[in-house]
This record gives structure tokens, sequence and C-alpha cells, in this order.
């Protein structure tokens, strides 16, 4: 008699809990949980360009991240350039939106880039403490922390260009 009433009380409770996870109730499951994050940014298109000079920290800063190749995949035309003599082809060029280059690179190019627009400069600062980040972010409108992973990098970047529509 107590097996039968067990069985019963058991078939019931895999039937209330069927019916439990079959309503519209998701979010009570631990394992089906919505994810918070950042919403997708509706991107503009703008061209990018990176100065890795070999003498700053920008090498070191960009780091194992494919900087080129995660800017093209996001829909940015990036180009980077190594040298003085390749920096001063790609501005005299024209037509970029963003310069991405190391802070001491960064004072230098802003004070070259003084005229109707001309680009956005953008430093990249390695390893820098609360402080100097926020001088630098108050300074430039915007600023990048690196080391970065890829998606912060397009995130800090896909700030920037933000800034240049408003």
């Amino acid at each position: 008699m107590k097996a039968k009433v067990l069985i019963v009380l058991f078939l019931w409770g895999a039937i209330a809990a069927s019916d439990v996870l079959a309503c519209g109730n998701k979010f009570l499951v631990a394992s089906r949980g919505t994810r918070f994050g950042k919403v997708p940014v509706a991107r503009q298109e703008a061209a990018i360009l990176v100065y890795a000079n070999p003498e700053s920290t920008m090498p070191k800063a960009i780091g194992d991240v494919p900087v080129e190749v995660v800017l093209l995949q996001a829909g940015y035309l990036p180009t980077t350039v190594a040298d003085r003599t390749e920096l001063d082809e790609a501005l005299s060029q024209g037509g970029w939106d963003l310069v991405l280059a190391d802070l001491d690179d960064s004072a230098a190019l802003r004070g070259r880039l003084q005229v109707e627009g001309a680009p956005m400069v953008v430093p990249v600062l390695f390893e820098p403490s609360r402080t100097e980040l926020a001088q630098a972010k108050k300074d430039y409108g915007s600023a990048i922390k690196a080391p970065f992973k890829s998606q912060r990098f397009l995130e800090s970047v896909d700030d920037a260009v933000a800034l240049l529509g408003e």
C-alpha cells in the first residue's frame, strides 16, 4: 500500500514539475538566465589610422590583439602605420576620422592636427593609473586603456567614434 502511494506521489510530482517547466516563467530556471550586457552599437563607417610607433609603448599595448582584423570585422576602415614617414604620408592623404596612438605620440599629433576637419586623436595608454587615464579622457575626450581584449578594445573605439557624431 505504501509503495502504491509513493509511486502515485512520485508520478504526480513528475507531472507537476513538467507543468512548471512548461509555463512561460523560464527565469526561475537557474540555467536559463538573461544576459544583461551592453546593447550592440549601430556602427557608422569610420576610417581609423593606428600609429604603432616601435619606440613607444603602442606595440606592447596592442599585444596579441589583431587590431586591424578586429576593426575590419566591425565595419571600420583601419590602416596601421609603424614609422614617422608612413604616418606623414597617411595624414597627408587625409580622410581619417580617428587616429589611435601612444599618449606621447598623441600629444605631438594633436599639435599637428589643429585644422578644421582634422581627425580625432585617441591616446592608448599602457597600464595607466586611474588618474592618468582620467586625465587623458579629460584632455582628449576619449582614451583606451591597454592591455585589452578584442571586445573591450572595440567598445572603446565605438565610444570614440560615437563622440565624432556629437
